[in-house]
């Protein structure tokens, strides 16, 4: 699979669920993971999508009030 993916973090782990549950609802893959330790933060947990679906995922936190930081996998 060549497809570049991208890792979600949140800033709480309210915020990882209420995302999860939208990607769920609007189809789009998603998988939780723990955060890498080179972005660890105090949530823990953090999503992991397609970088096409990074951009939908993004602009739904935003209008939710959530702070997304998007960092790309290969």
């Amino acid at each position: 699979m060549s497809e570049n993916r991208e890792i979600m973090l949140f800033q709480n782990i309210r915020q990882v669920i209420k995302a999860e549950l939208w990607c769920v609802r609007v189809k789009i893959p998603v998988k939780v993971i723990p955060v890498p330790k080179p972005y660890s933060t105090e949530c823990g947990l953090c999503l992991e999508v397609s970088n096409v679906d990074a951009d939908r995922l993004e602009v739904f936190a935003g209008e939710n009030g959530m702070v997304v930081r998007r960092i790309t996998r290969n």
